[in-house]
Parts: C-alpha cells; structure tokens; sequence
C-alpha cells in the first residue's frame, strides 16, 4: 500500500503545482476534492507541519502519526480555511494540537505502565543549550496561541521563511502592517515565554524560530500525509487521533453545546449550586413564575412576532417562513469567523436579531481551540454585520420586552479546574451592562415571560458531569429548582410558561475494556447519550420528544413556535463504525417541525457535509 501511495504522489503533482497559488489549489480540492491540488498543497507544507510534530511530540514516530493524522484534518476540514492566505497558519496551529493530543495520549498511556519520578522545577532565565528543544517545543504552542493576524505573519516570515514583500502581497496588507505584526508577535511570544519560566533573550528567541527551518519530509513519510485521501488506509492510531482533533474542533466550535461535553471530557470540573443564605425561599404552593411575595396574575403577552424561523446554515444565518420557504441570508463581515453554530436570537416583535460571532484563538495550556464571541444586534432588513455590543458571550437571550439581553460566557475553562460563568445584562440600546449576580456555575439559557431565568448549573459529581436546572430571579437567588434529580440542561420555556423543552443526559456503563481504551485516548468519562425531553413545569415530570430518530446527534439547538403549539429542532445523522471510516462519511443535517410531543414531524429542511462531525443545520429560533 505505501508502494502504490508513493507512485500515487509523484503522479498527483501536476505540471502547474509549483506556481499554482494556495487559495486556487485550496479552491480545487474544495470544490471537486483535486487529489493533484491536495498533493501540491501536502508538498508545500508537509516540511512545516512535520517540524512543528517533532518540536511538540518529541518523538520521531509520534510525530509522524501527528503529520498524517493533520492532514486528515485538513482533507476534512478543508472548506473552513478562509482566506486561502492562512493556510499556512492554520495548519501550523493543527499540527501543534495534533501533536499536543498525540503527547498527551503516549503519556497517560506511560504512566499508567511505567511509574514517573519527580522532575526538579526549572529554575527562571536563560535556557542553557540543553533546553533548546523545550524552548523550541514552547514556541510552537506560543504561536499557535497568538491571534490570528499576527500568528500568519509569523508563520509566513518565520517558519516558511517568506520576505515581508511577499508575506504583505499575500495577506493583502502594506509591507509595513507585516512588519509590526511581526514585532508585535515577537513582543508577545517572548513575553508569554517569560511566563512559562523559559525567558529568552532576543538572540535565544531568534535561534529558537530559526530552530523552526523546515524539515525535509521522506517520500515514504509524504505518501502517508496522502492516505488522508484513503480513509480505508489509516492506521487504528492515526484515526483515532484525527477522530479526536477534529471533535475537539467541533465541540469548541459548538461552545455552548459542547460546554457540558468539555465537562465531560474533563476538560472544566464543576461546582455544586450554592443559594446564598440570604435568599428567601420560594414558596411551594405557589404557582409556577409567581413568588408568593410578588403580584398575582397572568405575564403580560409577548409582542407579536412576523412567524418567521431563524436558523444556522454552515456559517450563515437564515430567515425563513416556517415551511423553509423565503429564505433570507445572513453572513458575516469576516467570512473566516462565520456566526456561532449555535445560531442567533430573533427579539420578541421578531424584528431584531441577536448573533454571537466568533474569533478563534487557542486555550492556554491546552493547545485546544475554542471560539471567542462577540455580541452583535442587528435590525432583519438592515445591510452590514450590525452593532457591536463589546461583550463576549455564547449564549443570549432576550427580555420580555425586547429592550435588553442577558449574556453568559465562560472565564475560565482550564483543565481541572472549576468552571466560572458570567452573565451580563446589557441594555441594546444604551449597550449599559449590569452584573446578573448567579452562582459561578449557572448558565443562562432563556428568559421568562415575568422576568425570570432559567439556567442549567453544572458540576462534577461521581462517574460524570452533573447538570441541574433551575429557575433563578434578577437579584441571584433561586425561586425553583426545576427537574430534580435528573441530568437536564439547557431548557427553553413554552410561551404560556406551563412547559419546557430542554435535552436530558445518561452515561453508559462501561466495562474494564472499555474504560482503559477510553482513558487511554484522553478521556476522563464516557461520552454522554443527549435526548430531546419535554418538561411539565407544574408537575416535574419528564417525557422524552417521540420520533426523533436512533442515530440522531442533537445540542441545544430547539424552540417553541410562537403560539407554543409545535417546536422545531435540528440534529445531525451519528453513524456507526470505526473513526477512520466517519472522517469523509456523508453526513446529513436536518431541521424538524413537530407537535411539542414529537409526533407530526415534517423534515423543513435537509443539508449534507463530509464527515461525521460536520454540522449543516444548527440553532433554530421562531418568533
């Protein structure tokens, strides 16, 4: 097989490759899958992506499971490199976390076989020759970390030894912009160095990028970068590191969705729900949205929407009348940064929408991706991207009337440690910000009719992450804790206040096999099984949405109709089998209009990606 992949690369370059432009090559292999593009483009920056994996891994074969396992990644993830001008970039920062993964990986695999003794902490200053590859391996992670106008310009001139002439046609930026970019990064790199203990001098740091030169990549070792194009041919360990790559991807790119997961995955742990002792206790007997000590009688009626369906459409919002018909797009200015898969808000009256849009950055400490999005508001018939809110969140809900949002991101998402939620209140008028005073763990995911707000808290408890849902009031303190006893997250509330929708978690026994095989990929708990559930508010009790199919994977993305009398859903096909046959397995998205129960379900819409992880459809709304 490598004999024929040998002979399958040397035919694949074509006789234009060496002038052929990255974004053409890149545009090729996207639009018709070119084999010949995709081998121009492995040629070009195999050296590169194979010197960041050694750096990283520090193991030669490692590193070459790194190099295969990245540009299986690239074949499948290649439609969201945009510009083609990041190329180089992107797969640099894909290569670091292939290579961070596969570390990671070999190491927990070590260290449950062969006991670890105490290393002596690095003493602060100057590396001596010997840290040379530690600096170099540092590096790396650095620059995958930096922004992303700055990491293309080092990636460029540092790594690929491209002049700023060149570097500035590229990006498309005076050769000035390249060269404060460049003095930027370098400021930063070895300020985050210092950080780490290392603090290189400026001759240290400019040996360490020159360490970066390229690598020439064997024809044997090129030929596996060309099995990403023959999923049939990946070694067990191959696939199961792109496999994981690339839901990591996912996962951060679907932050809210993939919070919990996060959790799941070890990734955060949780606190547990702390009423403060000075909030009043809610009274049992009174009904549901209504303290005892507040005003009696019905929430004032929303305000009539146009009964319109917002939706995300890979990277597009979509307005659409209910049947899917009357499309209206949306798209940002960015075309690199895409809306959040987790779609956007359509105010009360329908005639506003509120979208996250995110820039993606690395975690610290992690290498993992993760998304940092903003706020923007934007009128339905308004041109442009709208206006900035300057707020970072993942999630927005709107006020009753219409006037304000309530905000939630993460500050804190290290490994281990506990996860810290913020919620925001912000006018979208004034964009005055006041502080929603919750527990650190509570996520805000819709907000009632009376001015109430339903959260999902979420900590780290025996076997699993532990989600809890709750109903919280304006000054922080809770007014009732909502499906007790159960793994429910993520609620949205019917217009009439008397039910909810909201996805209910269960985690599958494991056998001794089966967890070792899953700690050994990385893993700290087994991957929860998500269903779509309806809540009687009244009662507490819980029913699962009837006909959604077996193989379905679903977030968070559902809704009520305006009149409460159906809810919509998207979910995404899961197949069955081994990672390297899902990494370019056709895999459709679909959009749902049902009775709240799930029966009468019409299919409004259907979209197909490649690869089992490629969302089409995501968050829905309906005003």
């Amino acid at each position: 097989m490598m004999a024929k992949l040998n002979g399958l690369f040397r035919a694949l370059a074509p006789a234009d490759a060496p002038t052929a432009p990255d974004a053409e090559l890149l545009a090729r292999f996207v639009s018709d899958r070119c084999e010949a593009a995709f081998a121009e483009l492995a040629r070009r920056y195999g050296p590169m992506v194979l010197a960041a994996c050694r750096r990283v891994c520090g193991d030669a074969h490692l590193a070459e499971d790194a190099l295969q396992a990245a540009f299986v990644v690239f074949a499948a993830k290649a439609s969201t490199v945009k510009p083609a001008s990041a190329l180089p970039a992107w797969l640099h920062s894909v290569a670091t976390r292939t290579a961070l993964r596969a570390r990671t990986v070999a190491h927990r695999r070590s260290r449950r076989e062969t006991p670890v003794e105490v290393l002596p902490e690095r003493a602060t200053g100057e590396p001596s020759a010997a840290d040379g590859a530690d600096l170099a391996r540092a590096v790396d992670e650095e620059i995958a970390k930096l922004p992303e106008a700055l990491r293309v310009a080092v990636v460029l001139c540092e790594l690929q030894g491209v002049s700023r002439k060149d570097a500035a046609a590229r990006m498309g930026v005076p050769e000035g912009t390249v060269s404060s970019r460049l003095a930027a990064a370098r400021k930063a790199l070895a300020e985050r160095l210092k950080n780490r203990g290392l603090a290189p001098s400026a001759a240290a740091l400019s040996a360490a990028l020159g360490a970066s030169a390229p690598a020439s990549v064997p024809p044997s070792l090129m030929a596996r970068a060309l099995a990403a194009l023959a999923p049939d041919t990946l070694p067990a360990a191959v696939a199961a590191l792109s496999s994981g790559v690339l839901r990591t991807m996912l996962l951060n790119k679907l932050k809210l969705a993939g919070l919990l997961v996060a959790l799941a995955l070890g990734v955060a742990a949780g606190v547990a729900l702390a009423v403060p002792p000075s909030a009043p206790k809610p009274d049992a007997t009174a009904p549901f949205l209504v303290r005892a000590d507040e005003p009696k009688g019905a929430p004032k009626a929303l305000p009539k929407g146009p009964n319109k369906m917002l939706f995300w459409n890979d990277g597009k919002l979509v307005l659409a009348d209910p049947d899917g018909k009357n499309q209206k797009e949306f798209s940002v200015k960015k075309p690199e940064n895409r809306y959040h898969p987790s779609g956007g808000r359509l105010s009360p009256d329908g005639t506003t929408i509120a979208v996250t849009v995110p820039e993606v950055t690395l975690n610290a400490g992690g290498g993992e991706q993760r998304a940092k999005a903003t706020v923007f508001v934007r009128k339905v018939g308004e041109e442009g991207e709208g206006t900035n809110l300057g707020i970072e969140s993942e999630i927005v809900a709107w006020s009753p009337d219409g006037t304000e949002l309530v905000c939630t991101t993460v500050v804190q998402d290290k490994r281990d440690a506990e996860p810290e939620m913020k919620s925001v209140i912000v006018n979208v008028n004034t964009k005055a910000q006041t502080a929603l005073k919750l527990p650190s763990n509570h996520v805000v995911t819709d907000w009632t009719r009376d001015g109430k707000f339903v959260t999902t808290s979420l900590s780290l408890k025996g076997a699993g992450p532990n989600a809890r849902l709750h109903l919280m009031n304006r000054d922080g303190s809770e007014h009732k804790a909502l499906a007790k006893d159960t793994n429910a997250m993520f609620a949205r509330v019917s217009p009439d206040g008397t039910k909810a929708l909201c996805v209910l978690l269960t985690f599958p026994k494991e056998t001794p096999e089966e967890k070792k095989k899953r700690e050994d990929a990385g893993a700290r708990f087994p991957s929860p099984k998500h269903e779509l559930a309806l809540l009687d508010l009244a009662t507490g009790k819980l029913a699962n949405v009837q006909e959604v199919p077996l193989n379905a994977e679903l977030g968070e993305c559902f809704c009520w109709s305006p009149d409460g009398k159906q809810i919509a859903y998207t979910w995404r096909e899961k197949h069955e089998g081994k990672p390297e046959d899902l990494i370019n397995k056709e895999t459709e998205s679909h959009l749902i209009v049902c009775d709240p129960d799930g029966k009468n379900a019409k299919t409004v819409l259907s979209a197909k990606g490649r690869g089992q992880w490629h969302v089409m459809l995501g968050g829905v709304d309906w005003r």
